[in-house]
């Protein structure tokens, strides 16, 4: 492996909180072979860079509305052609942990990600998705992310 696997896990997170929709479908092609598969564990998974950056552009338009922007972990390792590393989403302002987790990806010869497994560690507990998953275990509908009222 020739790429530092922090290094590799700085662009993955870079990816996720680009806000210019050109500029994002850009590191897809950076990032992603172009038969990839993303894998997430609230979706079938997606194949291909055009899927992958729909995906992308999906999460953009829920989270960066809120505030909220993934940050690595810095604890990335690699093996053969495999990276693991963490991170977490949180508000840009307040530093509000919202969210948690882990890749795990497959590089191919030239680097690129051929398959992307996410785990999620912690999930958001200021809101609720409203995209179906509670009620059906699948996402039915796009996500129309509802503040959870604080106890109090």
């Amino acid at each position: 492996m020739t790429i530092s696997p922090n290094a590799f896990a700085e662009r993955y997170v870079e990816l996720w909180n680009e806000t210019d929709p050109d500029i994002r479908r850009k590191k897809v092609a950076e990032l992603y072979a172009p038969d990839a598969t993303y894998i997430f564990y609230r979706r079938d998974p997606f194949h291909g860079q055009e899927a992958i950056a729909e995906q992308v552009t999906y999460t953009a338009n829920i989270y960066h509305p809120m505030g909220y922007v993934f940050k690595p972990a810095y604890n990335a390792t690699g093996h053969h052609h495999l990276i693991r590393f963490n991170w977490a989403m949180v508000h840009h302002v307040t530093g509000d942990l919202q969210m948690a987790g882990q890749n795990v990806v497959a590089l191919n010869d030239d680097g690129l990600i051929v398959e992307d497994y996410q785990f999620h560690d912690k999930i958001p507990t200021a809101f609720v998705y409203n995209d179906g998953f509670e009620e059906t275990g699948k996402v039915t509908r796009p996500a129309k992310p509802t503040p959870v009222a604080a106890a109090g």
